[in-house]
């Protein structure tokens, strides 16, 4: 073992909404690339950076981090001068997502049993049941009342409404009839449906909404700008080897694209701007 060797330290909040060998194949690709170490810290409670924490990347405790478009721009929003954004992306397969390119979707999902009762479209849901992963979401949350208010909906729409937690409970919910329906990340399906009772078949993709930004990829503003560029040339490239390329298509990931921060500007500022609507508070 080289005590000369540099550690990567890392750290994602994206789990469980996607599985946490997709970070780890992440660390061994870029071990292999940068000929380095890593460590991960997979925090599951929140969706990037806690609020009424000391920062970790502001502290030096992290290096390279995932984390939600959401949390992201809320961290944007507030100048935050910790963090940079890296230049790169993943790229996730998805019916509507023909072109490949970069950024996700917002799956409406339902029972199958809730296609027998005349469900065909969004605004059949009216009344019923929702789960939702939480309020800052772009995907769970703020996208779905952005598509409401376009269609002269508001607050009033929902019945009951579920605070899940997690996409991959929202999903849970519906598969177990515990919510009548659930807007998901489009990409927390692709891996973990497979987990579920009867592989999932028993979930219904209603409706896509979207397309929201980029997931963001981003670094200690104070770490090494060679390590950045090494960390960004590793990830545009491996997955497109043979050796690599298999191994991240089991995670739904078709390769790794260049981003920038003027993704989150535009419609993703649009989705981002329901900051003030609630899905508990009617809104005109």
């Amino acid at each position: 073992m080289s005590a000369n060797k540099k550690e990567i330290r890392v750290i994602t909040y994206m789990c469980p909404t996607h599985p946490v060998q997709l970070y780890e194949l992440i660390m061994s690709a870029l071990e292999e690339a940068l000929d380095c170490y890593t460590c991960l810290q997979y925090e599951s409670r929140s969706p990037g950076p806690f609020k009424d924490r000391p920062d970790p990347f502001a502290t030096d405790k992290v290096d390279l981090g995932f984390m939600t478009a959401a949390a992201y721009m809320r961290l944007r929003e507030s100048s935050n001068k910790s963090i940079e954004l890296l230049p790169v992306t993943p790229v996730f397969a998805h019916q509507m997502n023909v072109e490949k390119k970069p950024g996700y979707y917002s799956d409406v999902i339902i029972h199958s049993d809730k296609k027998g009762h005349n469900v065909n479209t969004l605004l059949d849901l009216r009344g019923c049941t929702f789960a939702y992963s939480d309020e800052e979401s772009l995907s769970s949350s703020k996208i779905v009342l952005k598509t409401l208010k376009e269609k002269g909906e508001n607050a009033s729409f929902f019945g009951s409404k579920l605070r899940s937690g997690s996409h991959i409970a929202s999903a849970q919910m519906v598969l177990s009839k515990q919510a009548e329906w659930a807007a998901v990340d489009s990409t927390t399906l692709l891996y973990s449906k497979k987990f579920m009772q009867d592989g999932g078949k028993d979930i219904t993709l209603l409706e896509t909404l979207g397309h929201l930004p980029p997931y963001p990829v981003v670094v200690r503003s104070k770490l090494d700008d060679k390590i950045k560029k090494d960390i960004t040339e590793a990830l545009l490239t491996l997955p497109l080897t043979i050796k690599w390329k298999e191994r991240f298509a089991k995670f739904g990931v078709l390769r790794f694209e260049k981003n920038r921060d003027a993704a989150y500007d535009g419609p993703a500022t649009q989705v981002w701007s329901v900051q003030s609507e609630k899905l508990n508070i009617r809104y005109y």
